[in-house]
């Protein structure tokens, strides 16, 4: 082609191969520039089966029964499971002049849809946002504990977030093969910006911190398996950062200058904003949708 052939002529290469370097690591990144639309149903996806010290005999850094993106509506119709930019990286190291390999993730610049399985297992960076009116809080509240929630100004409309990780049974963060979630020792329920929490119910909301898993004595730790389906994304906006990775080290992988530090072994990252849910859900859990024609797990 000629020069001026060249000059009429715009675009993006399918294939972006990327070279950074951070402290003696060094990552070649592999970007696809496309979207993809993906329905997925698996048996069972398992990563990391080895005996890990402090953990449960045979159990596995990701254990996930009934794996599935996307949806199916009863006409058989398809509620695909969207992707932009899939991207796999490796991480190397110099070992006495020699490039090791030290680490492999997968993922997307973005992401929507759902997300289904019974999770027995997760090791990874999971932030799930939980927002909503405190009704189902009051609902399942005794009713000491609901006096003390009105001394607080939290009636049943009362709009109300709070964030939940990846913990063990007392309520620490656990990112290693946890198998709950919920709201870490120390932290509170907080007023919903712009909702009708007013200042004196934030500050008194301030003084009521979960404990080993509870907050006034109302339970704020949920086992993984009760979480059905997951929307990745919210109101129809993706999610960014989401990765599964491999280590035969601790390595740190970095997006848009920020770093995600991630153990040896299998990890998951879902990203602070990634999964929202209601009150209701982080209480009684999530139904799984349909994500066959005829799928034994929805009537």
């Amino acid at each position: 082609m000629s020069d001026s052939q060249l000059s009429d002529a715009t675009g993006q290469a399918f294939l972006q191969i990327d070279r950074t370097s951070q402290g003696n690591t060094d990552f070649t990144k592999f970007t696809f520039g496309m979207d993809v639309d993906v329905s997925l149903n698996a048996d069972l996806v398992e990563l990391g089966r080895y005996e890990r010290s402090g953990e449960a005999s045979g159990s596995s850094d990701i254990r996930i029964n009934d794996f599935a993106l996307g949806s199916v509506n009863s006409d058989g119709s398809l509620n695909p499971f969207n992707i932009k930019d899939p991207f796999f990286e490796l991480a190397f190291e110099d070992n006495n002049g020699t490039e090791e390999l030290v680490g492999l993730r997968v993922g997307f610049s973005e992401a929507l849809g759902k997300l289904s399985g019974n999770i027995e297992y997760l090791t990874g960076n999971i932030e799930v946002r939980v927002a909503g009116t405190a009704a189902p809080i009051r609902a399942s509240a005794s009713g000491f504990q609901r006096f003390l929630l009105s001394i607080a100004g939290v009636g049943d409309s009362t709009e109300l977030e709070a964030a939940a990780r990846l913990v063990n049974s007392n309520g620490d963060e656990d990112q290693i093969r946890a198998q709950q979630v919920g709201v870490v020792n120390g932290d509170t329920l907080d007023c919903l910006p712009g909702g009708n929490c007013g200042a004196i119910t934030g500050a008194l909301l301030g003084l009521f911190r979960s404990n080993n898993c509870a907050v006034l004595g109302i339970a704020t730790c949920f086992d993984l398996s009760n979480f059905r389906t997951l929307d990745i994304g919210q109101n129809n906006n993706p999610a960014s950062g989401l990765f599964l990775s491999f280590q035969t080290k601790q390595v740190t992988w970095y997006d848009n200058g920020s770093g995600t530090t991630t153990p040896f072994g299998a990890f998951m990252n879902i990203p602070n904003g990634g999964i929202t849910v209601d009150f209701e859900q982080s209480l009684n859990g999530i139904e799984r949708v349909r994500t066959k024609l005829l799928d034994p797990y929805y009537d």
